[in-house]
């Protein structure tokens, strides 16, 4: 029984890092049909850049399981609406009690914008990734930390991990994994 709870730990705390992430919004996202990966960058380097949006992405897609295989030995990949967002996210695995559990999840937020970022107990920090605009967002409880990448005006994805041992180590990979991984698949503007 202390097995389960202890593998159900680190979901809670991604769902609950997840909804302190932005306030409800209205309607239904709805991803495009795509097989591809994010558009190339010479797909989007012509538009307007505020008019970038994240609704031909897929959440699994920005993140695979060769993209957190160096970090740690994950599940299968988990994609999943989670509140407004389109998810995809990994747990891995652990064998001992103390073993750092991680979760690294991608979240597609297609309509809400960087500056909808919600303060989740450790402030907000301006950042920029790849010289991208960005925000990040950590919390204590649950411990996590969320690095939020614009897009466009009006979407962006967050790069969300959370359960590991302190909330550094949490934000040094949420960084590392939007700056090597996310950011570079995702639509210039």
């Amino acid at each position: 029984m202390k097995l389960l709870a202890r593998a159900a730990l680190p979901v809670v705390a991604g769902v609950f890092l997840l909804a302190g992430c932005t306030s409800a919004q209205n309607g239904t996202a709805t991803p495009a049909n795509s097989e591809s990966a994010a558009p190339t960058s010479d797909s989007s380097s012509t538009a307007d850049p505020g008019s970038a949006t994240t609704t031909a992405l897929e959440p699994c897609t920005l993140l695979t399981a060769a993209d957190v295989s160096p970090y740690s030995t994950f599940g299968d990949a988990e994609e999943k609406k989670l509140g407004g967002a389109r998810t995809c996210g990994y747990e891995n695995k652990t064998t001992t009690a103390s073993e750092e559990g991680m979760t690294i999840t991608a979240a597609i937020r297609d309509d809400v914008p960087l500056d909808a970022v919600v303060d989740t107990g450790g402030g907000i920090k301006d950042l920029q990734v790849n010289g991208r605009k960005a925000k990040e967002a950590s919390s204590t409880a649950p411990l996590g930390c969320t690095v939020a990448l614009g897009v466009g005006d009006k979407a962006r994805v967050d790069v969300n991990v959370t359960s590991v041992n302190t909330v550094e180590r949490a934000c040094q990979l949420a960084e590392d994994v939007a700056t090597k991984i996310v950011e570079p698949r995702l639509p210039k503007g």
